[in-house]
């Protein structure tokens, strides 16, 4: 037993360590090393032979490979990792979510700012009729003229009033149409706002943060834990176990 202790380590003293250089995409990049250890370093010495990577990222996929560290010799180990199968669906169903709320959102704004152009046209028609009428009445106290007076007070003035009330309720209506476009516009805005919208879950993150590979004689075991609240404020844990 004492020559097995000391051949074993002989054995340990005999390896030697190399040093591994990780260049993965994206940078905010973490991995679990030989299914024990989870780090975010990009620089590493290990002892020689081979070490098992998870490589994971936010969106992306989980890579898992093995990587042959020889002694005194480094190595550099480059990845990109895939975007992973949930986030490419979710962009998918999140554009086709954007185009449906524009498809209702584009033609609301254009009415909306139809109405308003509508307004400001029939504000500057008000003024301009207003201003006229202005110009009749100026014109009347300064006439000294009998004849042109009947003709300003009996036709020229009755035709202004006329176009100023016609002008006013133009106005009236055009304004009272843009404050409803508006309303509905930002009611739509608001209701298509979240209403359907996809959401995302990162499923390869939480395989990656919730199991770990435990090794076995036959193989090994993939380990999850589950914790959960109850009216108590003690939190309780359960672990499960399924054998590979």
């Amino acid at each position: 037993m004492a020559f097995a202790l000391v051949a074993s380590c002989g054995t340990l003293m005999a390896q030697s360590a190399g040093t591994l250089y990780l260049k993965v995409d994206p940078a905010n990049f973490t991995y679990r090393l030989d299914h024990r250890y989870t780090m975010q370093k990009m620089e590493l010495e290990l002892l020689e032979g081979p070490h098992h990577f998870s490589f994971w990222a936010p969106q992306r996929r989980i890579v898992d490979t093995t990587l042959t560290v020889v002694g005194g010799q480094p190595k550099e180990f480059q990845l990109r990792l895939p975007f992973s199968a949930e986030y490419l669906a979710f962009q998918r169903d999140l554009q086709q979510f954007r185009q449906g709320r524009n498809l209702l959102r584009v033609p609301a704004v254009a009415i909306t700012g139809g109405m308003v152009a509508f307004t400001v046209a029939s504000w500057g028609k008000l003024k301009k009729a207003h201003d006229v009428l202005e110009a009749d009445r100026a014109e009347y106290d300064r006439l000294g003229s009998p004849y042109r007076i009947t003709v300003l007070k009996e036709q020229t003035i009755p035709e202004h009033k006329d176009a100023f009330r016609k002008a006013k309720t133009q106005f009236i209506v055009a304004t009272s149409a843009t404050v409803l476009c508006a309303g509905a516009t930002a009611w739509l805005f608001h209701r298509t706002n979240n209403s359907h919208r996809p959401t995302y879950i990162d499923k390869e993150k939480l395989r990656f943060e919730g199991l770990s590979w435990m090794p076995g004689p036959n193989g090994g075991t993939w380990q999850g834990g589950l914790t959960w609240n109850i009216s108590r404020p003690a939190r309780w844990a359960s672990h499960s176990a399924i054998n590979h």
